[in-house]
């Protein structure tokens, strides 16, 4: 699992959902949970971010397609028969990418490339033990 550390800047609630709008240093990431949240009380509060490695994106040409479009810089990347692994720097910490090997050949990345990376909001999760939600 992937992890960011985040501070909440904003919450949007209704009866069932809640959309989360989050900082980790200078970028912003919004967050989609199937739960209502009191925002008053999670305002600058930190939390930890999960989720999956096979939930980042990765892509070379930057396009504002979705929320969560980040940069990163290839570190390692090691190719099998069916998943690649691709270890991307980001800020002070280490994203994980599992991506099918036939599309990331298509992808024509290498080490040290900057690239683009994405995760959907309804991709991420909030560490439980990190928050009081």
């Amino acid at each position: 699992m992937n992890t960011l550390r985040a501070t909440i800047t904003a919450v949007t609630a209704s009866e069932h959902l809640s959309c989360i709008r989050v900082s980790v240093e200078d970028d912003t990431l919004y967050l989609l949970l199937a739960e209502a949240s009191n925002a008053e009380d999670l305002l600058n509060t930190y939390v930890t971010l999960v989720f999956k490695e096979t939930e980042v994106i990765l892509t070379k040409e930057l396009s504002k397609s979705t929320a969560n479009l980040l940069q990163g810089t290839v570190r390692e990347i090691q190719r099998g028969i069916v998943l690649s692994q691709v270890v991307l720097s980001y800020q002070e910490t280490t994203i994980t990418a599992l991506v099918p090997t036939l599309i990331f050949e298509t992808l024509n990345i290498k080490e040290s490339d900057e690239i683009s990376w994405m995760v959907q909001p309804s991709e991420i999760s909030l560490l439980r033990g990190s928050h009081g939600i």
